[in-house]
C-alpha cells in the first residue's frame, strides 16, 4: 500500500489591509446648544423652586444695647472713652454737671442764690389787695355814718307823725344792711389774705433753702458709671457741650446675644411660626443656621436700606432670629448692623 505523506511546505496566507477610516468631526455647535439648554433649564427649575418652595427675607443683625439719657440738661465736662472702646460694669465713662431748666438758670444767674421771685410777686399782690380792701372798708364806714344820720332823721320825722317818710326810711335800712354786709365780706377776705400771706412767708424760707441745695447740686461734678459690660458704639456729644434732657448721650452695646430682625412679607404669615429653621447668608457669602424665636406684636415699616426708592413705604412682619448653635453667637457679632439674607422653606416636607 502506498504510504500517504502530507506536504510539509510552508503556506502563506495573504492578508489585505483595510483602508484607514476617517475620524468623525466633533459637532461643537450641538454641544454648545445642549450646554446652553441645560443651563437655562437648571436656572428655570431653580427659579421655579425658589419661587414656590423658598421664602426670602431681608434681615439686620442687632445686639442688646442700652442708651444713656438724663431727665435734666447736663453739661459734659470730660469723656474718658471713645467709640469702639470696650468697657466693663463699674467703669467711669464721663463726668458732667447737672443743669437746671433755662428759666431757673436765668433766675440763679441774675438774682441772688435762693431768691423766690414768684413768692415776692404773690406777696405784693396780696398786700395790694389787702390795702384796697382797707380803703373800701373806710369808704363803707363813711357811707354807714351818713346812713345812720339819715335814718335818725327819718325816725324823728316818723315819731313826729309824718308817715310819708316810711318808705324812704325802709330803703335806708336796706342800704345800711348791704353796706354792713359788704364791710364784713371785705374784712373776712382780708383775714384769709393775711393767713395766705403768712403761709407764703414760710414757703419763701423753705424755697430759699431748696434753691441753695439745688445750686449745690448744679455745681457738683457727677460721674457716670457703666451699668453693663459692652462696647461704646455711639457718642453723641463732645466735651463742653450740653446734652438736653431725654436726648441720647451714649449707646452701649453688649458683645453677646446677637439676634437678627427679619422682615417677612405679610402674605407669608401662614408659613411662619416660632421654632422654624432658617438659613442666613452674610455679606461675605458665608452661611449660618438660625431659629425664629418670636414675632413682634404688629407690622413695622421696612428700614430705608430695604425700601425701594420712589415707592410707598412697606410694612412687614418682623421676626427675631437667634443662632441655632450658640457657637455662632460670636460670629454674628462681627456683622452688627449689616444686611443679611434670610431663607426659609415654605413647606415643611417630612417623609
Amino acid at each position: 500500500m502506498r504510504q500517504f505523506k502530507l506536504r510539509e511546505e510552508k503556506s502563506f496566507v495573504k492578508i489585505l489591509k483595510e483602508p484607514p477610516t476617517a475620524k468623525k468631526k466633533v459637532n461643537w455647535s450641538r454641544r454648545v446648544y445642549i450646554a446652553i439648554f441645560l443651563v437655562v433649564a437648571f436656572l428655570f427649575i431653580k427659579r421655579v423652586y425658589n419661587a414656590n418652595m423658598i421664602i426670602f427675607a431681608n434681615g439686620q443683625i442687632e445686639l442688646p444695647k442700652q442708651t444713656v439719657k438724663f431727665s435734666n440738661d447736663i453739661k459734659i465736662l470730660d469723656i474718658h472713652i471713645q467709640e469702639g472702646t470696650e468697657v466693663c460694669e463699674g467703669d467711669t465713662l464721663f463726668t458732667y454737671n447737672i443743669m437746671g431748666d433755662q428759666i431757673d438758670q436765668a433766675r440763679l444767674s441774675i438774682s441772688a442764690p435762693g431768691s423766690s421771685d414768684w413768692i415776692l410777686r404773690e406777696q405784693l399782690s396780696i398786700k395790694k389787695k389787702i390795702e384796697l380792701n382797707e380803703i373800701l372798708i373806710q369808704q363803707k364806714n363813711l357811707n354807714l355814718a351818713y346812713l345812720n344820720e339819715s335814718i335818725q332823721t327819718k325816725e324823728s320825722l316818723l315819731l313826729g307823725g309824718i308817715h310819708d317818710e316810711y318808705n324812704s326810711y325802709s330803703a335806708l335800712q336796706d342800704q345800711k344792711a348791704n353796706v354792713v354786709a359788704a364791710m364784713e365780706l371785705h374784712k373776712r377776705e382780708n383775714d384769709i389774705l393775711k393767713k395766705h400771706l403768712r403761709r407764703l412767708s414760710g414757703h419763701k424760707v423753705m424755697n430759699e433753702s431748696i434753691n441753695m441745695n439745688q445750686l449745690e447740686i448744679y455745681e457738683e461734678i457727677q460721674y457716670f458709671i457703666s451699668p453693663i459690660d459692652g462696647v461704646i458704639s455711639d457718642i453723641f456729644y463732645a466735651v463742653n457741650e450740653i446734652c438736653y434732657k431725654k436726648e441720647e448721650m451714649i449707646t452701649i452695646h453688649q458683645l453677646n446675644n446677637a439676634t437678627i430682625n427679619t422682615y417677612f412679607d405679610p402674605e407669608e404669615v401662614q408659613h411662619l411660626k416660632v421654632g422654624d429653621m432658617v438659613t442666613i447668608e452674610f455679606p461675605d457669602r458665608s452661611e449660618s443656621m438660625g431659629v425664629i424665636s418670636k414675632f413682634f406684636v404688629s407690622t413695622y415699616a421696612v428700614p430705608s436700606e430695604f425700601q425701594k426708592k420712589y415707592e410707598p413705604t412697606e410694612r412687614n412682619i418682623v421676626a427675631q432670629v437667634v443662632p441655632f448653635n450658640k457657637a455662632d453667637d460670636l460670629a454674628w457679632n462681627s456683622y452688627y448692623k449689616m444686611e443679611v439674607n434670610v431663607q426659609k422653606k415654605r413647606y415643611d416636607l417630612k417623609i
